[in-house]
């Protein structure tokens, strides 16, 4: 999605000196600096990526615009990073973990190798029918072997779930203003009631928090029938300890383009309905934090696209015998 008004003027705002950025990327490789792009996305870290004088290249992130305690979101990432690669995901490899001074403060700095390929945005859409479910497969399987990583945090089930209903309902008019009616909205907190009654988590697991077409890479690009494989999962800066089905909520709700029989069958989901129904609960919770992003971003494209998953889901929800 793309970014808001507020990230954007707060990207504007701050630019680390080359200078700086070149002893970083020294201490990390050992090498000299020859070209330096920013990246201007997200809204946690300021991005870089460089291209180094031995020609490999790195992406420097430095953790400026989050809240709270920066340093404890800079570990808590590192952690999520390295849990994943034990898990053999294709997370990025970090090359140099400390802090960097700029402006009389000192902001958390990450210094990773980058992943090789492209977004897979970038390449679903020219896919073969039988190289789109290989990939999509695949990406299930990556996505499972995180969410088998038991976490822990401080909040129960019932605890978290709470503040999340509360974060819906505090959103009300802005759902309304996007075009849902009251009854509509009184119907989905509903069914998000029954989510947590119905489906409680026991044992919180490892989850990216913000699993899109844009943070999985692939090599390949279909043509001439080659293979196309996941060569990364980048940006863990959203991790969070979730429920299972978490990931691959935000994953429909980032790209709902992509098939989801296929990610379920590589995941090694239930094909049972509850299992299904507990997903599409799920999914609402993300849809609808996306729609009322939208709103608030007046990003018409967010708007239209959750709004339409919120009243497919509901749609389904509500079928007799589901």
């Amino acid at each position: 999605m793309p970014l808001g008004s507020y990230a954007e003027w707060q990207h504007a705002q701050t630019s680390t000196p080359r200078s700086v950025l070149t002893e970083l990327v020294r201490r990390a490789v050992g090498a000299g600096t020859d070209r330096v792009d920013r990246i201007v996305e997200g809204y946690s870290n300021e991005v870089y990526r460089v291209r180094c004088a031995d020609e490999q290249d790195v992406v420097v992130r430095i953790l400026r615009f989050d809240d709270g305690d920066l340093a404890t979101s800079s570990a808590g990432e590192a952690g999520a990073i390295k849990s994943a690669r034990a898990a053999s995901v294709p997370a990025p490899e970090i090359l140099l973990q400390d802090t960097v001074r700029i402006d009389d403060s000192e902001f958390p700095v990450m210094v990773q190798r980058t992943v090789p390929g492209r977004p897979l945005g970038e390449v679903i859409n020219r896919l073969s029918q039988q190289q789109r479910h290989d990939v999509l497969a695949e990406i299930g399987g990556l996505i499972a072997r995180i969410n088998r990583i038991h976490v822990d945090d401080e909040r129960d089930w019932p605890t978290a779930m709470a503040a999340e209903l509360a974060a819906r309902h505090a959103a009300r008019d802005r759902i309304l203003a996007g075009g849902f009616s009251a009854l509509q909205f009184d119907r989905m907190l509903d069914l998000l009631e029954g989510y947590v009654r119905d489906f409680p988590c026991a044992q919180w697991v490892l989850c990216h928090g913000d699993l899109g077409p844009k943070h999985i890479f692939v090599t390949g690009d279909g043509r001439d029938g080659e293979a196309v494989r996941v060569s990364g999962i980048i940006d863990f800066g959203d991790w969070q300890p979730g429920a299972p089905v978490h990931d691959l909520a935000v994953l429909r709700v980032r790209g709902p383009q992509l098939d989801l029989l296929p990610l379920l069958a590589g995941y090694g989901a239930p094909a049972d309905r509850t299992h299904r129904r507990q997903l599409d609960l799920h999914t609402l919770i993300i849809a609808l934090d996306s729609f009322e992003f939208g709103v608030a971003e007046d990003d018409q494209a967010c708007v239209e696209r959750s709004g339409h998953l919120i009243r497919t889901l509901i749609a389904d929800l509500d079928e007799p015998g589901f």
